[in-house]
């Protein structure tokens, strides 16, 4: 009897022993998880400061051009946007704030909101005969003037519309429900071109629906909807450009089919003509004039009123000519390693919509940044779409931040490593 009483003790033991070992493993795996979603935390914050930087130095580069009276105009109206996206950055970062957003948006009746009031908001925009306060920029609509600053409603929208997306799509993963990829594929496929058609027609900017449409064919490219379907609709859509182009070309008058004639003799023809595409022939010779090491900060010409929007879509340009070859690597580098930190969130996410949510915010901020520099290099017609960063667009600023903060809130308390 003793002797099995020291059996049974040694059992004992050894579980207690076998519970604190696997405890002590846990707890180790615990801090080396943490260990790296805070490590993964920081990179993001510190390349979204240094662009953020770089984005101001260019900035005030681009404005030396103007007098000391209209410098400090402009620097504290851009200081002022900074400092508003900062704060709501950190915001929606924080955690208890981000729960609330995050319990909010991931119901599926916000998908209903957001597509019934981007519609109300967009059509009051359009149709509202008040220019002082809806103004028309460059032949689009979709501005708010709100005092000394103006919002471009379409580009905050976009943040909601990946939300819907991400939505859709991880809907019969995270709530079990019994719906078919079909089924998602056919409702992303409505809200997207929902979206598309109102702001095209309405707001007259096709510029910001073809980017609508390209953040939703990365966001299917996430999904779980198979091949067979993805590939025959994204060839289906590249097939369909030249439709689009034709079109805008033989049906349409004044500045859209300027572009798409002038962007047609740059690629057909090599045809850059300094009447006709003077903004992409000036924004070229930036390019080139940069060389591999720059002409310096505050010493490129580009920006001495040659260039139009050269804070704005074409701030590109100036950062090329003054930082050359050398400062354009630098860039990709700090685009590229934020891409891959944003889409490592989305990888390890612990649930479909989170995942879905930062693969969406990935793809808006990467085509963002495709689409402005293939329009300053002539690959691409021009579009009035900011460079995230690095323009001066105040909206733009504002939507990365925004998406930014979420971005830290899913690394921080819905990813697994």
């Amino acid at each position: 009897m003793k002797k099995d009483l020291v059996i049974d003790d040694d059992i004992v033991k050894n579980k207690t022993l076998y519970k604190k070992v696997n405890d002590i493993k846990k707890e180790r795996e615990n801090e080396k998880e943490k260990d790296l979603i805070s490590r993964r935390k920081n990179n993001i914050i510190s390349f979204f400061m240094i662009l953020i930087i770089i984005g101001g130095i260019n900035f005030f580069s681009s404005i030396s051009r103007f007098d000391n009276a209209r410098m400090l105009e402009k620097g504290v109206k851009q200081i002022s946007i900074l400092v508003i996206s900062l704060f709501i950055f950190y915001m929606t970062s924080r955690t208890k704030i981000g729960d609330i957003i995050y319990k909010i948006v991931s119901k599926p009746a916000f998908r209903i909101f957001i597509l019934v009031s981007s519609l109300i908001i967009f059509c009051v925009i359009a149709y509202t005969p008040s220019e002082s306060l809806f103004p028309t920029i460059n032949g689009g609509k979709g501005w708010v003037h709100i005092g000394p600053m103006s919002i471009q409603v379409p580009e905050i929208f976009k943040v909601p519309f990946i939300i819907v997306l991400a939505s859709i799509f991880a809907r019969g993963k995270d709530d079990k429900k019994k719906i078919s990829y079909w089924g998602n594929f056919k409702a992303a496929f409505f809200y997207t071109i929902i979206f598309a058609i109102v702001i095209t027609v309405c707001l007259k900017d096709m510029g910001t629906a073809i980017h609508y449409i390209m953040i939703a064919c990365f966001m299917i490219f996430l999904s779980d909807i198979p091949n067979k379907v993805v590939f025959p609709a994204f060839f289906g859509v590249i097939a369909f450009i030249p439709v689009i182009l034709y079109s805008v070309l033989h049906n349409s008058s004044g500045y859209k089919q300027h572009r798409i004639k002038v962007f047609l003799d740059g690629i057909l023809h090599s045809n850059y003509d300094r009447e006709e595409a003077y903004q992409i022939y000036q924004s070229l010779l930036a390019f080139g004039t940069g060389g591999v090491l720059g002409k310096g900060f505050g010493n490129g010409v580009q920006k001495y009123n040659y260039i139009p929007e050269v804070e704005t879509d074409f701030a590109i340009a100036t950062y090329a000519e003054e930082t050359g070859f050398i400062g354009m690597i630098i860039l990709f580098f700090l685009f590229f390693s934020l891409f891959v930190l944003i889409m490592s969130v989305a990888n390890n996410a612990k649930n479909y919509f989170s995942k879905y949510l930062v693969g969406g915010i990935a793809g808006y901020f990467i085509t963002q940044v495709i689409i402005n520099i293939g329009v300053a290099i002539g690959l691409i017609p021009v579009f009035g779409i900011p460079l995230p960063f690095i323009s001066s667009g105040g909206s733009s600023l504002l939507a990365i931040s925004i998406a930014m903060g979420l971005v830290i809130y899913v690394n921080n308390t819905q990813t697994s490593k």
